[in-house]
């Protein structure tokens, strides 16, 4: 297009001349009619000048919207060019699978609309369709959906929130009843884990008549693959009355409220078994012997208890869990002669037992389940000398992790602790100890100093194949091979931690993170 004509297009001159007249000439007489007409004369033209403009611009704007789509057309090529080269369509079916599958463990499926002015169990900050990972991934490509489709285990990690009144709503839920259903379909026979919230009126479903309470009817239709269950809800699940006329061969892991809630269902093949309510000590041993194949049992938080007296000995539970407070006095007064982990939650180590400090109780324990090889500590309100005295009677402990606690209590995290782990000639606490992992999250006044955890980890590190390595072997002491130390209120000096990058150049595995990230 040719330039623009210009119509009106002041000089230096007049334009001085027009400012001079605009800044000192006023009144009624200021411009002469000649002048007027030849005013009238320049402002047409200038407005022509400026339609020309409006157009031109008009035109280009245009233009570099064309220029705009046609520039997010080759980016959208190009995107889907390299996607070509993408690392991912390499991966072998087998090995996305396994991806796929830590991304979806848990479906999360909730009654809608959810017909109460309580409000629900969970709250979506997001779009519903992002807590069904299952059912996102499906709808990715046609290689994930095929894939997805193909692999009944995604589907078989179910999440269920229902509200019942007096009668299911069935037409409103319709939608949620076909989300249950398309995901117990494509599940195919593949053992279910499923996590169940039941809020509201108590209800008796029952299978043969199929029309009240749909949901819930057609996830007991399904029992028989029941893997894994975790039940909360207004009423204990023993209300449920169907379910003692069920089976189910394949359940092996129970998180309920009460232990004698576990009752009506088949007792024998659980292996894991997580209550949140603990009763007193003669009930909870007699409710605790109907499971016989228990290996793994995870005790919630109680404040008191009725009866806190010992539950006797339990030769085939492996491994516990368990929170502070009366439940961690009763597993510390019993006997686990095969236990080989121990998780302790929060534990308020300052409350008593009777005139006997439960700190005692802990080392006593410990020293009698000479099996444990692994030890995880969260929030332990624990001195380290009783820590200390602790690992002294531990000499099997594989694998430590201390996760202090975040209020201003003693914590086990200091620089007494550290020097007692490190390798003495005459003395060497845990000598077995693999892997070593600490977090702090405040500052006590007396966190180890930087260095001597370095001379910790060198002292406790034996290069493979090596004479030492060879020799410490020989005497029942292991070299470490994880280490783990994070700050989350300090930075940390990596020069300090330098030595330790030869040993992992060597093969140690270490992680020293502060404040703001990972530096070793």
């Amino acid at each position: 297009m040719s330039p623009l004509q210009i119509r009106v297009n002041l000089g230096s001159t007049e334009l001085s001349e027009l400012e001079r007249e605009l800044r000192s000439e006023f009144g009624p007489s200021v411009v002469s009619s000649e002048r007027a007409e030849e005013l009238k004369e320049i402002l047409a033209l200038a407005n022509k000048d400026i339609e020309d403009h409006d157009s031109e611009l008009a035109r280009l704007h245009g233009e570099i919207k064309m220029v705009e789509a046609e520039k997010q057309r080759l980016e959208s090529q190009r995107a889907k060019l390299h996607s070509l080269l993408s690392p991912m369509r390499k991966l072998p079916n087998e090995t996305l699978l396994r991806i796929l599958q830590c991304v979806c463990e848990n479906n999360l499926i909730q009654a809608y609309p959810w017909d109460s002015d309580r409000a629900p169990p969970t709250k979506f900050t997001s779009p519903v369709i992002t807590s069904l990972p299952t059912m996102t991934i499906s709808s990715v490509c046609s290689r994930w959906r095929a894939l997805a489709l193909a692999s009944p285990s995604l589907w078989a990690n179910l999440a269920v929130e229902i509200y019942t009144t007096t009668k299911d709503k069935s037409k409103a839920l319709v939608g949620f009843i076909d989300t249950v259903n398309r995901y117990l379909a494509r599940s195919g026979d593949w053992p279910l884990t499923l996590a169940l919230t039941v809020l509201g009126s108590p209800c008796q479903p029952s299978i043969a008549e199929g029309v009240e309470f749909p949901s819930l009817v057609h996830l007991m239709q399904h029992a028989r693959r029941w893997k894994s269950l975790k039940y909360r809800g207004d009423h204990s699940i023993t209300r449920y009355k169907i379910l003692s006329q069920l089976h189910f061969p394949l359940l092996a892991k129970l998180n309920i409220d009460d232990i004698e809630d576990g009752t009506i269902f088949s007792n024998n093949q659980i292996k894991i078994l997580k209550i949140r309510r603990v009763p007193g000590s003669p009930k909870f041993s007699k409710a605790l012997a109907s499971y016989p194949s228990l290996k793994y049992l995870m005790l919630g938080y109680v404040r008191r208890i009725e009866s806190a007296s010992s539950l006797g000995t339990w030769p085939n539970i492996t491994s516990i869990s368990v929170a502070s407070g009366a439940s961690s006095s009763i597993i510390f007064s019993s006997n686990f002669p095969s236990l080989n982990l121990l998780v302790v939650e929060g534990a308020s180590w300052g409350e008593r037992i009777g005139d006997k400090p439960l700190e005692d109780d802990f080392i006593s324990f410990v020293s009698r389940s000479s099996r444990i090889t692994s030890l995880t500590l969260r929030s332990p309100i624990l001195s380290d000398l009783n820590l200390i005295a602790a690992l002294q009677v531990m000499p099997a402990l594989l694998h430590l992790v201390i996760h202090e606690a975040r209020v201003q209590y003693p914590n086990p995290i200091t620089t007494h602790l550290i020097s007692s782990l490190t390798r003495d000639q005459s003395v060497f606490l845990v000598p077995k100890l693999l892997s070593l992992s600490l977090i702090s999250y405040q500052d006590t006044g007396n966190k180890p100093d930087d260095s001597i955890f370095v001379r910790m980890v060198e002292s406790r590190w034996f290069k493979p194949d090596s004479e030492l390595s060879a020799a410490m072997l020989t005497m029942g002491r292991a070299s470490i091979q994880s280490v783990l130390l994070k700050f989350t209120w300090r930075e940390v000096q990596a020069e300090v931690y330098k030595p330790l990058q030869n040993l992992r150049a060597e093969g140690l595995r270490v992680v020293i993170a502060g404040r703001n990230g990972v530096h070793v």
